[in-house]
C-alpha cells in the first residue's frame, strides 16, 4: 500500500499536469467549424423562438430534460430542399449581417473565416460543459453542412454487385407516376423489388453496377445499406455487395486432411 507522501507527491503532480494543459474539454472540433456557402445558389432559413439564457445562468443538471421544442432549419438549393429539426439549445449565426435570409440570433458565436463572397454559418450551444448539448454540437454542425453540400452538388454512393448471377435492372411502379423500382437478382429463387425512396435516383451503368443520387445523405445512405443487407460482402468467396469502393480481407477456407 503507498504511503501517504506518495499518494500526496502523485496528487500534487496530477494538479500540475492539468493547471498546464492547453487544451479545453468544453469543445467540439467539428462543431467549431463554420459551414460556407454561396448565398446566390443556396439560401438557409432558420428562426430559434428562445432567447439566449442570461450570462449568469449555469449548466443545467446533468439529467436535465429540454422541455423546449426543437426549431426547424430549411436549406434550398439548385438541387432541392432540405429541413431538420435542430435542439433548442443549439445556436446558429450568420458570419454576415447583410443576410437577412438567416437571422443572427446566436450567443457568442465562433469566429469564422470565408472567402468575401461566401456567407458562413457558426454553430454553437448553449452551455458546452453539458454532455447533452456537448455532444449535440458537432452533430448538428455536421449535419447542416451535409445538407448544404446536398443541395448544391448532391449525394452518390456507388454499389457493386459481386456473384454468379447477380445483377440489377430498373422498372417503373405501376400506378405510381414514373416511379422507378430497382429489382435484384442475388441468388435467391425470387427477385428482390425495392422501390426507390422519395429524392433518389438510381442508374445502372453496368449490369453488376448502381448508382444511387440525391440530395438528403440520410436517404441515399440509408438506401445502399438496405440493399446491401441483402448480401453482405463475405470473406471466403468474395461475394456480396460492396458499397462505395468497400474492400474486405479475404479468408482461407478450410482445408482437408
Amino acid at each position: 500500500m503507498p504511503s501517504a507522501t506518495a499518494m500526496l507527491r502523485a496528487a500534487a503532480a496530477s494538479f500540475s499536469r492539468r493547471c498546464f494543459s492547453t487544451g479545453s474539454p468544453l469543445s467540439s472540433n467539428i462543431g467549431r467549424q463554420p459551414v460556407t456557402f454561396d448565398p446566390a445558389a443556396v439560401s438557409v432559413h432558420f428562426v430559434n423562438p428562445y432567447p439566449p439564457p442570461p450570462a449568469t445562468a449555469g449548466p443545467p443538471p446533468k439529467n436535465a430534460i429540454d422541455r423546449r421544442r426543437p426549431f426547424r432549419v430549411t436549406v434550398t438549393g439548385p438541387l432541392g430542399q432540405l429541413s431538420r429539426e435542430v435542439p433548442a439549445f443549439v445556436r446558429i449565426a450568420s458570419a454576415s449581417p447583410e443576410d437577412s435570409s438567416s437571422p443572427a440570433h446566436a450567443s457568442k458565436p465562433a469566429a469564422a473565416k470565408a472567402k468575401p463572397d461566401l456567407v458562413a454559418l457558426s454553430v454553437n450551444v448553449e452551455f458546452p460543459d453539458a454532455d447533452a448539448q456537448r455532444a449535440a454540437w458537432g452533430t448538428t454542425r455536421a449535419h447542416l453542412a451535409n445538407m448544404v453540400k446536398g443541395v448544391t452538388q448532391g449525394w452518390t454512393y456507388s454499389l457493386r454487385l459481386s456473384g454468379t448471377g447477380y445483377r440489377a435492372m430498373l422498372a417503373e411502379v405501376p400506378n405510381s407516376g414514373g416511379r422507378q423500382l430497382l429489382q435484384l437478382k442475388l441468388g435467391f429463387a425470387n427477385t428482390i423489388e425495392l422501390p426507390l425512396p422519395q429524392g433518389v435516383t438510381a442508374k445502372l451503368p453496368a449490369q453488376d453496377q448502381i448508382t444511387l443520387t440525391g440530395a438528403d445523405k440520410d436517404t441515399v445512405a440509408q438506401f445502399a445499406a438496405t440493399i446491401r443487407a441483402y448480401k453482405p460482402p463475405e470473406p471466403y468467396k468474395m461475394k456480396g455487395i460492396f458499397v462505395n469502393g468497400e474492400t474486405i480481407q479475404q479468408k482461407e477456407g478450410k482445408r482437408k486432411r
